[in-house]
């Protein structure tokens, strides 16, 4: 949300007249160091009007300073000068080589654009503001490089108010020659002078740089708005010494509106300045923003406000306790803070607070309270927290009364902790297990089978497939869960002499109604010296076994498996039995 603009009609008038669309030579200055430094060079002929010289001289020319000068011996940067860093002999910048002969007449590669807002100081104390893209273009003849100046939104803040005149074209002009014909319309509200653009593979952020602001400044109504400290606090940028920022324009078109942003800034609420000039948001519940002083503004007591100032707070502690810590005064909540290890525990005690039906002080005292008698083991007062917010989890899934004191917050938190943790494992277990037992009977049909000294088993539950896994020393345990709920098929090929040591793990896959085996794996996966694949060592077996369950798993009266290479004559009985 923007800033409308406030200036009464009346004053708009001649506002337009203050404005001169082109640049002061110190403005130009500023800009022309905004852009990359070059040095030139180039060899030129020595003429001085009777002879030529056959030995051609390097002339260099640097964009910073402006000067030109003959390179010799110890002047330049030795080697190869084109696209390398190096400093200008006569000024001392950090330039880049260019050499001018790769280049055609105007240069068009080394064209370059920059985003910049010009402040000055206007009539009766205001302050006015054009932002426009400046380009720089270079050709042989000039060197140096030439600043074009192309305004596109016009500003003016002053006690009055603000206005905002973008640029329209009313007519493009035709011929090599001819320029457009413009006029400038007044806008309803103060916007940034250029929006942010992600589309395409040049993204552009919505950043721009002020030059002169500084200087004007102190010459306008807008001498205390804080601007210069704000963006130096908040984002870092010292926007006088040329940092690119956003919303620049529209602090100012706020600050016209709510001189209260200078109490914001000096007070450390720079985060509720944020909020205003980014997404319009003014944060009412706990600024006045029609306030004169600084305690009203802030909606608390002269006391709380020195306080405030003393803890060197600011907005987000503000809101913190606001939010936090209901209707507690500022010294008692910054007293909990402090017992509770700091203001980030405050939410997750304020948890546990509500769950447990306890106040903030009865709720912080419980904490402490389970601190070691000695300092010296004490424990970070957020483990605790954590450690009670997970009880009050468990506790409430398994329907413990919280309403009982003792129960809520018991002194031997961490036994009842583990108590319930334990308790909702075996539940769990219990509900896990009814869900696989039928699914367990069928795969015990269809897949259990026998044959001479080997067998293979269907696990009974996940923690027989996750001890498999630990003593094969394998990755078998992380498919537990998936075998339970029927994602894939864990099987286990045992020695029939010692059905419960683990020995060889299989998992299963059907691909259009035919299973096979997807990996079979013992001790480390094979990955020991003299290792045999186990698909091969017991190949006689396994095939045997998918052939059996390929063909239907079908067994005699007693269960036993009826192998395939048992005679017809057998199979008949059986089906006639």
């Amino acid at each position: 949300m923007n800033p409308k603009c406030t200036l009464p009609e009346e004053l708009r008038a001649d506002v337009l007249t203050q404005f001169h669309g082109c640049l002061s030579l110190e403005e130009e200055k500023k800009i022309r160091g905004m852009f990359p430094q070059y040095l030139f060079f180039r060899n030129e002929y020595r003429d001085d009007g009777w002879n030529v010289s056959s030995d051609p001289v390097r002339i260099c020319t640097c964009t910073s300073c402006g000067q030109s000068f003959e390179a010799v011996r110890g002047n330049y940067a030795k080697g190869r000068l084109h696209h390398e860093k190096c400093n200008c002999p006569e000024c001392g910048e950090r330039v880049e080589g260019i050499a001018a002969s790769k280049y055609k007449y105007d240069m068009p590669s080394l064209e370059r654009w920059i985003k910049v807002a010009v402040a000055r100081p206007g009539k009766d104390g205001a302050l006015l503001i054009e932002a426009g893209d400046a380009r720089r273009v270079f050709s042989h003849d000039n060197l140096v490089g030439e600043i074009d100046w192309y305004p596109t939104k016009r500003y003016i803040f002053s006690r009055h108010g603000s206005c905002e005149w973008a640029e329209k074209v009313i007519r493009w002009g035709c011929g090599p020659y001819s320029e457009k014909e413009l006029k400038w319309i007044e806008t309803k509200t103060i916007s940034d002078p250029f929006q942010p653009n992600c589309m395409g593979w040049n993204d552009y952020d919505g950043q721009y740089r002020v030059i002169g602001l500084g200087d004007a400044l102190p010459q306008t109504d807008l001498k205390y708005s804080q601007i210069l400290e704000y963006f130096e606090e908040r984002v870092y940028a010292d926007i006088d010494g040329g940092a690119a920022a956003r919303y620049i324009v529209k602090y100012l078109g706020w600050y016209c509106i709510h001189p209260q942003i200078e109490m914001a800034v000096k007070f450390g609420l720079e985060g509720a300045v944020e909020d205003l000039i980014s997404e319009g948001k003014k944060n009412v519940k706990l600024l006045n923003w029609n306030a004169r002083r600084p305690e009203q503004f802030m909606r608390i007591s002269r006391q709380e406000m020195r306080l405030f100032q003393k803890e060197e707070l600011d907005f987000a502690d503000l809101k913190n306790w606001k939010e936090q810590g209901g209707s507690l005064a500022l010294g008692n909540y910054l007293d909990i803070c402090n017992e509770i290890g700091g203001k980030n525990n405050m939410p997750m005690l304020r948890k546990c607070a509500e769950e447990s039906g306890a106040t903030l002080p009865a709720a912080a005292k419980y904490v402490s309270s389970l601190q070691p008698v000695c300092a010296r083991y004490a424990v970070d007062p957020k483990r605790i927290l954590q450690e009670w917010k997970d009880y009050l989890d468990l506790a409430k899934r398994l329907g413990y009364d919280l309403t009982e004191k003792t129960v809520a917050m018991p002194k031997n938190l961490t036994e009842r902790h583990d108590a319930a943790a334990e308790t909702i494992k075996v539940n769990a277990h219990q509900e896990e297990m009814k869900k696989y037992k039928k699914r367990r009977r069928q795969l015990e049909t269809q897949y259990e089978f026998r044959l001479g000294n080997y067998c293979i088993l269907v696990p009974v539950s996940t923690d027989e497939i996750v001890h498999e896994g630990k003593t094969l020393k394998h990755c078998v345990g992380g498919y537990a869960p998936r075998h339970i709920e029927g994602k894939t098929t864990i099987l286990f090929l045992r020695k029939a002499k010692r059905p419960g040591r683990p020995f060889l793990t299989i998992e299963l896959t059907t691909d259009h109604g035919k299973t096979s085996i997807k990996q079979i794996h013992g001790y480390q996966n094979e990955r020991y010296a003299g290792a045999v694949d186990p698909g091969i060592r017991f190949g006689w077996f396994l095939e045997t076994w998918l052939r059996w369950v390929n063909e239907g798993s079908e067994r005699d009266r007693e269960g036993r498996p009826i192998l395939p290479e048992q005679t017809e004559e057998r199979k008949s009985e059986v089906k006639t039995a």
